[in-house]
């Protein structure tokens, strides 16, 4: 889609960059297909046919449950659950107090589907998207349950100065113990627990992080329930702080710091790759010291347009 968009502004090679970048994201989706066992830990998936029979003699009458597919699971309370079919808007609903929520698509024709769940947090930040394919048989119901969404996750300064404390906070299922990864040269990992409103938060020292660019990850655990990882939230660890207050660095792949995701920021990208020098660690998403494939993937998971 990216490069059906951009074909006549960039060039064919870049453009294949994106639709590759952009398959590599689905392809780290999980592949279900209804009736074929377990997901992950955190969800499982069954489809149950039911069909009325006929009666006896000549009076009796045949008929059809409704092509349907059911969801269920946790967000964060009062939060935006939306679930998407084949790329589109078609379901919004809002967890409730406990953070459960339920939804449903029905009168569904028999083929294969796209779906996918996000939720959004009262910051106005998205969990990554949980996305799977799903073959759908006339008459069957498909019920994907235990669904527990991805927390959010953020940090309150973009550049910390060493020894002083970088705050990592976010949504997550209440209850839940969220597992933070702060990759650096030794990756740490830290947990904090979620509140009874979804609310957690951490504050590490940031003594033993090297001078540079570090980045943050975290996934939530209930009971044998454990959610997608989020997406990393990048930080720089200096000499001098400066303050997380809202534009550049809240929105991954933001990096002439204007809000959105665009061709703006395709084409800083697109300069430093394969430059042969180190690039800033704003550009290099992934802060592997390049800028490749897995950059443009991450730039194009982000894409606003």
């Amino acid at each position: 889609m990216i490069a059906t968009a951009l074909k006549r502004r960039i060039p064919k090679r870049i453009a294949q960059l994106i639709v590759l970048a952009a398959l590599l994201v689905f392809m780290a989706r999980a592949n279900v297909h209804a009736g074929i066992g377990t997901l992950s830990t955190s969800v499982y998936i069954t489809a149950v046919v039911t069909q009325t029979s006929s009666g006896g003699g000549g009076g009796g009458t045949t008929g059809t449950l409704p092509t349907a597919v059911n969801f269920s699971g946790m967000a964060y309370p009062g939060s935006k659950v939306v679930i998407l079919q084949d790329g589109a808007i078609a379901v919004t609903v809002y967890a409730d107090n406990n953070a459960n929520f339920s939804a449903s698509i029905t009168n569904l024709s028999q083929g294969s589907y796209n779906f996918a769940l996000y939720t959004e947090d009262q910051n106005g930040l998205h969990s990554v998207s949980f996305s799977f394919p799903v073959f759908v048989t006339t008459g069957t119901t498909v019920n994907i349950q235990d669904i527990v969404l991805a927390p959010t996750i953020n940090v309150d300064k973009l550049q910390v100065k060493r020894g002083d404390t970088e705050t990592i906070f976010g949504f997550a299922v209440p209850s839940s113990t969220v597992t933070i990864s702060v990759h650096s040269t030794i990756e740490q990992t830290v947990s904090a627990l979620a509140s009874k409103t979804g609310v957690y938060l951490y504050h590490l020292d940031t003594t033993p992080l090297d001078y540079g660019g570090h980045n943050a990850q975290a996934h939530s655990v209930l009971g044998n329930k454990i959610s997608a990882e989020t997406n990393p939230v990048s930080f720089i660890v200096s000499t001098e702080t400066q303050n997380n207050t809202g534009g550049c660095g809240t929105l991954i792949g933001d990096l002439n710091c204007d809000g959105k995701v665009n061709l703006v920021d395709f084409s800083i990208m697109a300069y430093w790759y394969k430059k042969g020098t180190t690039p800033p660690v704003i550009v290099d998403l992934n802060h592997d010291g390049k800028i490749n494939l897995v950059d443009f993937s991450i730039l194009a998971y982000h894409w606003t347009g």
